[in-house]
């Protein structure tokens, strides 16, 4: 039986198929030493280089790369972490981010492409560049348990928002546009 406080679980988004910049790092000697990093997701060309990184950083037995895990196991992830962290440069949508809000936790991500319009004021948002910017936005939701309630509920209310019906009525109104049609007609 395990005794005493459990330690932080910080969950990243998927590994990145771009090789790992040093920014893009863990934010090492930045934030609690006790937090574990688990990042779920397929390996890249760039494992090696990414478990170079984290070799090289001192953190081994801080970071978990889990592989490909089921849905029931990635829920389970997201509705363990203290926080959601999403370093992305270059995203499509942000699904990961609704995923993790849907589960009721904090989130902290990337203030580019796409992010901050699905993310709304329902994350803290950082520059995916910026180490220390990453840092001060886990450490802020790690250690200001009103800001990590704050964002939880309005993660919610923020994912709620979106449903693969109103997708999927958007975008036939943009085919319609593009090829003369009115929706239905």
């Amino acid at each position: 039986m395990r005794t005493g406080r459990r330690r932080p679980r910080l969950v990243a988004g998927s590994r990145s198929a771009t090789p790992p910049s040093s920014s893009a790092c863990w934010p090492s000697g930045r934030i609690r030493t006790d937090a574990v990093l688990v990042i779920p997701g397929y390996s890249t060309a760039y494992e090696t280089e990414l478990q170079s990184r984290i070799e090289d950083a001192g953190i081994g037995d801080r970071v978990r790369l889990l592989g490909w895990v089921d849905d029931a196991a990635l829920d389970g992830l997201y509705r363990a972490a203290d926080c959601f962290v999403f370093p992305s440069l270059a995203e499509g949508f942000g699904l990961p981010v609704l995923e993790a809000m849907l589960r009721g936790t904090p989130v902290a991500c990337s203030n580019a492409t796409s992010l901050p319009e699905v993310a709304g004021d329902a994350a803290l948002l950082f520059d995916p560049l910026d180490v220390d910017a990453i840092a001060v936005s886990i450490r802020r939701i790690l250690e200001d348990a009103e800001l990590a309630e704050r964002l939880r509920e309005a993660g919610r209310k923020r994912a709620l928002r979106f449903s693969w019906e109103d997708t999927a009525r958007q975008t036939l109104a943009s085919y319609g546009k593009v090829f003369g049609q009115t929706p239905g007609a």
